[in-house]
């Protein structure tokens, strides 16, 4: 698939299928996503490509070994 592309750090607020069909509902900061892109792109089909990514604080101790 081409177009365009639009990236942005977001959460999974809920999830659900029906059938053969997922809807995703995904929530984002305002300062994360451009809404003028996001319109232009929501126009048509569009492809998602889903990543996470988690960080995990050490303590200094667990360091130290």
């Amino acid at each position: 698939m081409q177009g365009k592309v639009i990236i942005f750090k977001g959460n999974i607020k809920s999830f659900k299928t029906s059938g053969g069909e997922v809807t995703l509902q995904i929530t984002a900061d305002t300062n994360d996503v451009s809404l003028d892109r996001l319109n232009e792109i929501s126009e048509g089909m569009v492809m998602v490509n889903l990543e996470a990514s988690q960080t995990e604080l050490l303590t200094q101790e667990s360091e130290k070994k």
